[in-house]
């Protein structure tokens, strides 16, 4: 570099040097003047070349130039400033309507949710309903089966019990004819050894009890239940049975008809004549 806006370097350099000089002067001269007040420092005078024009306006145009970049890039930061708050605007913009949509996506899988455990409350409900009225039809059903077999069951009984009573009745009067026939047979053995006394009269009752083995054979002693207040009379229905002594006709009977009828025998007898 050999020039600098149009004059030369040699020039610029004179020029601070003589400043410099001045000002080592000026500095000289300030420090005799605090010591020696008599002594005045010589005058130095220095003329100063001129700026050029076109230096100066070099210079402003350099320094406009510098505003304008300072500007731009002032203007840079700023709009830089903005587009980073706009993309953050952007972003938290994008955030917000991910999120906004995130929670219409978990409200919709929420509800769907829902319809789909309402769905299959009613699907359960319809379930067991049915099931219900399945159970109640086999409840109903067998019910019915039960019903027509305990009535079926309860026919049977009251025909079983029907033909039991029949036989029952049956048996009764084939016993009470059977019976008839022993006790007949007893008051003849009874009648053939019976004799009145000469004190019995008529209204005269004695009742005996006799206890009999399936033989026929009489038990012990012949009680007397009720007497008839003549002992004469009495002696001799006592007497009329123990001369009987067995009633071997009963061998042949049942033992059940036995044991009911004639295992312990009541005898009645009276004047007149001699009754079971």
């Amino acid at each position: 570099m050999t020039a600098f806006n149009g004059y030369p370097v040699s020039i610029l350099f004179a020029v601070l040097f003589h400043a410099l000089i001045i000002s080592v002067v000026l500095y000289f001269e300030q420090a005799e003047t605090e010591t020696l007040d008599v002594i005045r420092p010589p005058s130095v005078k220095a003329i100063l070349v001129n700026e050029n024009p076109q230096q100066r306006n070099a210079e402003i145009l350099q320094r406009r130039e510098q505003q304008r970049q300072e500007e731009r890039r002032a203007a840079e930061r700023r709009a830089e400033q903005q587009r980073q708050e706009a993309a953050q605007a952007e972003a938290a913009a994008a955030q917000a309507a991910a999120r906004e949509a995130e929670l219409a996506r978990q409200q919709e899988a929420q509800r769907r949710a829902a319809e789909q455990e309402r769905a299959r409350e009613r699907a359960q409900e319809v379930q067991q309903r049915q099931e219900a009225e399945q159970l109640a039809a086999q409840q109903r059903r067998a019910q019915e089966v039960a019903a027509r077999q305990e009535a079926e069951r309860q026919r049977q009984a009251a025909e079983e019990q029907a033909r039991r009573d029949a036989e029952a009745r049956e048996l009764a009067e084939t016993e009470a004819e059977m019976v008839g026939a022993y006790l007949a047979i007893i008051h003849d053995l009874v009648q053939e050894q019976w004799s009145r006394p000469p004190s019995a009269r008529n209204g005269m009752t004695v009742v005996l009890r006799l206890r009999l083995a399936p033989t026929g054979d009489i038990l012990g002693n012949v009680e007397i239940v009720r007497s008839s207040g003549d002992f004469a009379f009495d002696r001799a229905a006592e007497t009329a049975v123990l001369q009987v002594g067995r009633f071997s006709e009963l061998q042949g009977m049942p033992p059940r008809m036995f044991e009911r009828n004639f295992r312990s025998l009541l005898l009645t007898f009276r004047p007149e004549d001699l009754l079971n």
